[in-house]
C-alpha cells in the first residue's frame, strides 16, 4: 500500500471541502468565497501542484490572500513547506496548522489502527484462557476466517482481522 502523500491528502480534502469533484481553480475560487474552510487547503493544495500563479489571478483583489499563496509556493519550492507546516512554533495562521494535522491524522491511520488491534489482541489472548473458549468457536460464532483469526492470535499479524472485528472479538469474550 502506497504511503499517503501531502499533495494526495490536499486534492482529495479540498474536493471534500469544496463539496465538487473538480480540481479547477476558477470553480474552487468561487466555492471558498462561500465556504471559508476551503481557504486554507486550497492556498496549500495550490502551492504544492504548482498552480500558485494560476490561483493568484484568479484571486483578484484579495492582496492578503495573494501573499500567504506567494510565501507558501516559496516555501514548496524550497522543500521547507512540510517542516514549517509541522512546527508548532511556526508563523503561519493556525488553520494551516489545522491542515496539516488532518493530514498526518490520515496518513498514520493504519499504524494506530495496528497498534489498537494488538492491544485488543493482548485482552483476547488473556479472556480466551480465562473464559476456556477455543479459536475454532470464536471464529465460526462471529464469521471469522479461522486461519485469519489464528495469524492474528498465533503470529501478532494485524492485518488479518479488521479494527471492528478485533473489538467484537473483545466484546464477545467479555459476555461468554
Amino acid at each position: 500500500m502506497r504511503r499517503l502523500t501531502f499533495k494526495g491528502f490536499l486534492e482529495s480534502y479540498v474536493r471534500h471541502l469544496a463539496g465538487r469533484d473538480t480540481l479547477a481553480p476558477g470553480r474552487l475560487v468561487v466555492v471558498a468565497r462561500s465556504e471559508p474552510r476551503l481557504v486554507e487547503p486550497l492556498l496549500l493544495w495550490a502551492a504544492t501542484t504548482g498552480r500558485a500563479s494560476r490561483l493568484s489571478e484568479m484571486l483578484g483583489g484579495d492582496v492578503e490572500l495573494k501573499l500567504e499563496l506567494d510565501d507558501l509556493a516559496l516555501l514548496d519550492e524550497q522543500g521547507r513547506l512540510e517542516t514549517v507546516l509541522s512546527d508548532p512554533g511556526s508563523l503561519l495562521r493556525p488553520e494551516y496548522a489545522k491542515v496539516w494535522r488532518s493530514y498526518v491524522v490520515r496518513r498514520d491511520a493504519g499504524k494506530r489502527d495496528a497498534q489498537l488491534k494488538l492491544q485488543a489482541r493482548k485482552r483476547v489472548l488473556a479472556l480466551e484462557v480465562q473464559k476456556g473458549v477455543s479459536r475454532y468457536r470464536m471464529a465460526k460464532d462471529l464469521g471469522l476466517n479461522p486461519g485469519n483469526l489464528h495469524a492474528f492470535l498465533s503470529q501478532a499479524n494485524p492485518s488479518k482481522v479488521s479494527l471492528d472485528h478485533a473489538y467484537e472479538l473483545v466484546r464477545y469474550l467479555e459476555a461468554a
